[in-house]
C-alpha cells in the first residue's frame, strides 16, 4: 500500500465518467477500475469516481451489434461540479447529446479538466474546447479528426497529449498511459508506479502509436526486451549505450536502430527517463538526500540528477518532494505534454 497523507480539509477529486447512448464500454470500464485502484492502494478516497449521464438506462456499443444497457449511478448535474470529465469512446458517434455536450461546456467553465479517451477526443473537439490545442485519438481515425477539425494540431502517432487541461489519448490502451499520467500528476509517481504494477501495465510507455497501429516498424527483439529489463534492475551502476549494446548481442549502431524504432527514442533518452522515474519514487518513498538517490538512481551526481530533472519534469527534486512526498500537493494547473 502507498501511504498518501492529506490534508484535513482536502476533499475528495471528483471524476466523472460519462455515458450516453453509443459509449463504448471498455473506456468506461478503464476509467473507474484506474481511479479506484489508486483509492484502494492509498487506502484513502483519493478519487470520488461515478459514472454520470442522463436520468435512464443508456445503451452502449462495443463493435458490431454487441450493445447493453448501462445505467449511470450520478446525473449530468452533478458532473457539471466535477474536477475532472473523462468522456470515453462512441464507435458510432462524433457529436455528443446536446445535453452531455452541455455538461462538459459548464464543467470546463466550472474549472475542470476534460479527458477524451480514444474516439472520445471527436465529442470533445466537437464542443470547441480543443480549437487552436495540440490533441491525438485512435491512429486510424486521427486523419478525420483533423479533416473534421481544422483548428486542432492532431498528433497521430502519440499515446496521449496534454494541452493545458485539456487531455487526449489514442486507441485501446493508450487510455491507460493517459490515466496513469493523470494519477501520477496528481499524487505523484510512486503511487502511479504501484497502480500500472497492481493492473499489470507499463507505468510509462515510451513510444507512440505506431508501435500497435500495424504501421512499417520492425517488431522488438527478444535481447532488446531482455536488455531493458536488465537495465532497469542495474540503474544505480554507470551504464552506457556500448553497454546496453553489448548486453543486448548487437552493435551499438544497430541497438540505436532497434531502440528507436520500439520505442521512439534513443536509447540514452530512455536510460535518462527510466533513471529519472527512480529518483521520484525515492524523492517520494525515502528521506534520503538528493546526492544518494541521485546515486541510486544512476545520475552519478546531484547536478546532473537535478539537470535531467528540470528539462523532463519542470519542477527541481525538492520541489517535486514538496509537492509529492508525504503531503501530496497538485502540480501547477496547466501543462503541455505530448507523450
Amino acid at each position: 500500500m502507498c501511504e498518501v497523507v492529506l490534508p484535513p480539509d482536502t476533499t475528495a477529486h471528483r471524476v466523472a465518467v460519462l455515458s450516453f447512448d453509443g459509449v463504448g464500454t471498455f473506456e468506461v470500464a478503464l476509467a473507474v477500475r484506474v481511479f479506484a485502484t489508486a483509492n484502494d492502494l492509498a487506502g484513502t478516497e483519493l478519487y470520488e469516481v461515478a459514472v454520470a449521464g442522463p436520468d435512464r438506462p443508456t445503451h452502449t456499443r462495443t463493435g458490431g451489434a454487441t450493445s447493453y444497457a448501462l445505467l449511470p449511478d450520478r446525473s449530468l448535474a452533478w458532473a457539471e461540479s466535477a474536477h475532472t470529465i473523462v468522456v470515453p469512446a462512441a464507435p458510432r458517434i462524433y457529436d455528443p447529446p446536446p445535453e452531455v455536450a452541455a455538461a462538459m461546456l459548464r464543467a470546463r467553465a466550472n474549472g475542470a479538466r476534460i479527458v477524451g479517451l480514444c474516439l472520445g477526443s471527436f465529442l470533445v473537439a466537437a464542443t470547441g474546447l480543443l480549437d487552436g490545442r495540440q490533441a491525438t485519438t485512435h491512429w486510424h481515425w486521427a486523419e478525420q479528426l483533423a479533416a473534421d477539425h481544422p483548428k486542432i494540431h492532431v498528433h497521430p502517432e502519440r499515446l496521449f497529449v496534454a494541452d493545458g487541461e485539456i487531455f487526449t489519448s489514442g486507441g485501446g490502451t493508450a487510455a491507460m498511459d493517459l490515466l496513469l499520467h493523470l494519477i501520477d500528476r496528481d499524487h505523484g509517481s510512486a503511487l502511479a508506479t504501484e497502480v500500472a504494477r497492481f493492473l499489470v501495465a507499463p507505468i510509462r510507455r515510451d513510444g507512440d502509436q505506431a508501435q500497435r497501429a500495424g504501421w512499417a516498424v520492425p517488431e522488438q527483439t527478444r535481447s532488446l526486451v531482455d536488455t531493458l529489463y536488465w537495465a532497469e534492475d542495474h540503474l544505480a551502476e554507470a551504464l552506457t549505450v556500448t553497454m546496453l549494446a553489448q548486453h543486448a548481442g548487437m552493435s551499438v549502431r544497430t541497438f540505436a536502430r532497434h531502440c528507436r524504432d520500439a520505442l521512439g527514442i534513443p536509447p540514452i533518452e530512455w536510460l535518462h527517463r527510466v533513471r529519472l522515474r527512480r529518483a521520484q519514487e525515492l524523492l517520494q518513498r525515502t528521506t534520503w538526500t538528493v546526492q544518494r538517490i541521485a546515486e541510486a538512481s544512476g545520475f552519478g551526481s546531484e547536478s546532473a540528477l537535478r539537470y535531467h530533472f528540470t528539462r523532463l519534469v519542470e519542477l527541481t527534486p525538492g520541489e517535486y518532494r514538496s509537492q509529492f512526498g508525504a503531503a501530496r500537493g497538485k502540480r501547477p494547473a496547466t501543462e503541455r505534454v505530448v507523450a
